[in-house]
């Protein structure tokens, strides 16, 4: 393992806002046996036992956040040299969840390891999050010689794979076979990368897990229009957190911002709901140049195999972050109605709630549909429609211990995916478990090395095909299953088309 190794110049001070810059050189070995920081995050209060507990399978296991964060860490078992006679092995490129506001390379525990004992090189990232990642402005837009701002997080995945191109085949990796797979924000930013054209070359495959970004409007830089979780611009929300940092607009409010700490910009999107970066991306012009859920229905992603799916429980863990608000009658119908405008009688219909004890139930069904499955459809028969070889899946096997009760919640196929299932929380892993999470490891690591998941001791997952549409579970079962819900995605598709629809034409 090589940890801590830096992909970019610190983006701080008057690189802060701006594009990922080259590292500088540095003098003799750079010493990669620990983690670097984190990027800038509000505090876990879970941490301090995560760590603790990390420890006892990880030695290295370090945790910290900083501004100085753009590293990388590698996993691999074919040094140069060490076998002779080798080749190179496919690349899997970890860009870790957390809704683009938290999370890290470090996570989840294992993972690189795991992954890598099976005949891949494993890259994981940090890249930067919140409004340090994701903040437009119209002086930022100013000063770029591209006349864009607020996709430095996604810039800085571009520039990490950049360094993937340069420098894994000294790690043994095969720059011609790149893997970019990610879960929850990692898996909307993998989707990103497919949309966008700075990135086109850089991967050969790609798995989302949990989330894409074909399913919902991004915001634009500088075109109003009815955004995933708000209205307006991505400039919008760049003026009103200056506003709430009382920096007045002028020519001094730029640097204003940047000599603001990292706690001071986390801290305004706590206070104002508004100011939050939860969508990522911005609609640019250069980063991203379209709607990611117009290129994909109309073709025009990244022309690659891919695996996506979701989970049969995901909303079951995230109920007042998703709501934005406690699960109470009143909020719950006005989300519908601010997300949903004029198809929010339906919605109600579908997923009603008559009393304040039904909202929680009825929020589940509907943001495990709405936010998960939908996603993952919408995503499958666009790439199956362009062509392109997709392997559809639905995870069903439910938490166990602290977990149960939640089903198969948002997240928890990471655990099969590098094997530690946390034992203060999960237990030891028995025999089901650890069966799952081999042919979990399975089928990803094949798909990395062949575009295929399918192989020797491996259940047979036939290529999606929208006509007959049918999921792949993975749960305690291995099987072909009806996509679910189906019949109730049509309204999110109504929805969605309205909205593209209604934002305005670019001059």
């Amino acid at each position: 393992m090589f940890l801590g190794i830096p992909y970019a110049a610190p983006p701080t001070g008057e690189r802060r806002w701006r594009p990922p810059q080259p590292v500088a050189k540095w003098p003799g070995a750079h010493e990669a046996g620990a983690f670097a920081a984190a990027c800038p995050q509000q505090d876990d209060p879970d941490n301090g036992a995560i760590q603790k507990e990390a420890l006892t399978v990880e030695p290295y296991f370090t945790y910290r956040t900083a501004e100085d964060c753009l590293y990388l860490n590698v996993w691999t078992t074919n040094l140069p040299g060490s076998h002779p006679g080798a080749g190179k092995l496919p690349v899997m490129f970890w860009i870790h969840g957390g809704g683009n506001v938290g999370g890290s390379g470090q996570f989840p525990i294992l993972l690189g390891p795991t992954l890598a004992r099976k005949g891949v090189v494993v890259v994981t990232i940090d890249y930067r999050l919140g409004a340090l990642g994701f903040l437009a402005h119209p002086a930022l837009t100013a000063e770029s010689p591209q006349r864009a701002s607020g996709n430095y997080g996604i810039l800085d995945q571009i520039a990490a794979l950049g360094w993937v191109q340069r420098n894994i085949a000294k790690f043994g990796g095969d720059t011609a076979n790149v893997t970019v797979f990610g879960e929850s924000a990692g898996g909307v930013d993998v989707c990103y990368l497919m949309s966008s054209p700075l990135a086109l070359g850089m991967f050969q495959r790609a798995i989302l897990e949990s989330c894409t970004c074909s399913d919902y409007i991004s915001p634009e830089l500088k075109t109003p229009s009815h955004y995933f979780s708000g209205n307006g611009t991505s400039e919008d929300i760049g003026l009103r957190l200056m506003r709430d940092l009382d920096i007045p607009d002028g020519r001094d409010a730029l640097p204003k911002l940047r000599a603001k700490t990292p706690k001071e910009l986390m801290d305004v999107s706590d206070r104002d709901l508004a100011v939050n970066f939860m969508a990522g991306g911005t609609i640019d012009g250069w980063v991203l140049t379209e709607q990611p859920a117009t290129a994909f229905a109309q073709g025009r992603q990244a022309k690659v195999p891919v695996i996506v799916g979701s989970n049969s429980d995901e909303g079951t863990v995230n109920v007042e972050e998703d709501l934005r608000a406690a699960p109470t009658l009143a909020n719950y119908r006005e989300y519908m109605k601010s997300e949903f405008l004029d198809f929010a009688g339906e919605m109600l219909r579908l997923y009603p709630a008559a009393t304040g004890a039904e909202v929680r139930p009825a929020f589940i069904a509907l943001d495990t549909d709405y936010g998960y499955g939908f996603a993952a459809h919408r995503y499958a028969g666009n790439m199956a429609r362009a062509g392109q070889k997709t392997w559809f899946y639905y995870f069903t096997y439910p938490g166990k211990n602290f977990y149960a009760g939640l089903g198969a919640f948002h997240g928890l196929e990471l655990r099969f995916l590098s094997g530690w299932f946390r034992p203060s929380r999960w237990g030891e892993p028995d025999a089901e478990d650890k069966k799952l999470a081999d042919l979990m490891t399975g089928y990803w690591t094949r798909f990395a090395k062949t575009g295929d998941p399918n192989g020797p001791g491996l259940p047979e997952w036939p290529v999606y095909d929208p006509k007959s549409d049918l999921a792949l579970e993975i749960g305690h079962e291995v099987k072909l299953r009806p996509t679910p819900h189906t019949d109730r995605f049509a309204v999110f598709e109504r929805s969605l088309n309205s909205r593209l629809a209604s934002i305005p034409a670019k001059p």
